[in-house]
């Protein structure tokens, strides 16, 4: 899945990182019919990984998305149903 845009990021001092970014395809906009396929679009979702003291944390979104792409993690949908725009 591609990372369209960095949401949070924390890191713990155990080298944990967690991740909560846009991801395309994520979310299921349209359910199949008979005659078309599923379609999906971005949703927001939460991953996380461990980073070793040797490698260097990337300076800026572009370089992280890099990372975490490279990474191939498992994105889980944040459940975020009770958010409301006023």
């Amino acid at each position: 899945m591609s990372i369209l845009s960095i949401e949070s990021i924390s890191l713990d001092d155990d080298g944990s990182v967690y991740v909560t970014a846009v991801v395309e395809d994520a979310v299921e906009t349209y359910a199949p019919t008979f005659y078309d396929p599923a379609e999906y679009g971005p949703g927001l979702c939460e991953a996380s990984f461990t980073f070793e003291e040797e490698q260097t944390f990337p300076d800026n979104d572009e370089e992280l998305i890099k990372l975490l792409e490279e990474l191939d993690l498992e994105w889980n949908l944040v459940d975020n149903s009770d958010y409301y725009l006023d």
